[in-house]
C-alpha cells in the first residue's frame, strides 16, 4: 500500500504537525491520523538523533512500524536541517516488508533450534526413579 507522511512546522505558533496518509484509491490519499507536537520538543529530539525522534513521535495513538518510523525520523531531521516549512514523505510498505523477509526467516530458524533444545530438556529418561513404598 502506498503511504505518505506530511510533516509541517509552524515556527510562529511553535508547533510541529504530522499527518499519516494512505492511498484509498489510485492517486487518492486519505488522512489516517494527525498529531501535533511542540516544535521545541521535536528540535531537542533531532539534536539527540533518529531514535530520540522516533521515541517522541511514537505514542499511544500513533505507533508506526520500525521501517516507516525511521523514514519519518530521517524526514523530520532533514526538514529541520533545511529550514523548510513542510515536506511529503512517500513510501510503499510492501517494498519495506520485502527487505525484511530474510531477517524473519532467520529468526524463525533460531526459534526452531531453541524449541528443539527445550524439547530435549523436557524429555524423560527411560530409567524410572526408585520407587518408594509407603
Amino acid at each position: 500500500m502506498e503511504q505518505r507522511y506530511i510533516i509541517e512546522q509552524d515556527i510562529d505558533a511553535g508547533s510541529f504537525t504530522l499527518k499519516e496518509m494512505a492511498e484509498t484509491d489510485v492517486g487518492k490519499f486519505s488522512i489516517l491520523h494527525q498529531e501535533s507536537f511542540e516544535l521545541d520538543r521535536i528540535k531537542e529530539a533531532v539534536e539527540a538523533g533518529a531514535e530520540a525522534v522516533i521515541n517522541v513521535v511514537r505514542n499511544h495513538n500513533f505507533f508506526p512500524a520500525r521501517f516507516s518510523a525511521h523514514l519519518l525520523a530521517d524526514g523530520i531531521i532533514s526538514l529541520l536541517a533545511d529550514g523548510k516549512p513542510s515536506a511529503k514523505l512517500n513510501f510503499c510498505d510492501n517494498d519495506a516488508l520485502e527487505g525484511h523477509e530474510e531477517e524473519v526467516v532467520e529468526e524463525m530458524v533460531d526459534s526452531e533450534k531453541e524449541l528443539v533444545e527445550i524439547d530435549q530438556l523436557l524429555e524423560e529418561d527411560d530409567a524410572p526413579d526408585a520407587e518408594i513404598e509407603p
